[in-house]
């Protein structure tokens, strides 16, 4: 393994691609399911404590949403 700064393209021997692009689909999508199901548990099951859960895993989502991001963005 090579100490210090990595010069190769991404993607390339000297600076293989991460799975954080995956990573950040996933979590788009676990947002979105999760968003879907705050809103139907607010509207079609009339539940406060399903909706706040279902709402506050969203939140959590949403900031995994952003950490990947950044990571991704120090990345290149």
């Amino acid at each position: 393994m090579r100490r210090g700064r990595l010069k190769g393209p991404l993607g390339s021997h000297e600076r293989p691609a991460s799975a954080l692009t995956f990573r950040l689909v996933l979590a788009v999508f676990g947002a979105t399911v999760l968003l879907v199901g705050a809103v139907l548990a607010a509207v079609w099951a009339r539940s406060a404590p399903l909706t706040v859960v279902m709402a506050a895993g969203f939140f959590g989502a949403c900031l995994n949403i952003y950490r990947v991001a950044l990571r991704r963005r120090h990345e290149r």
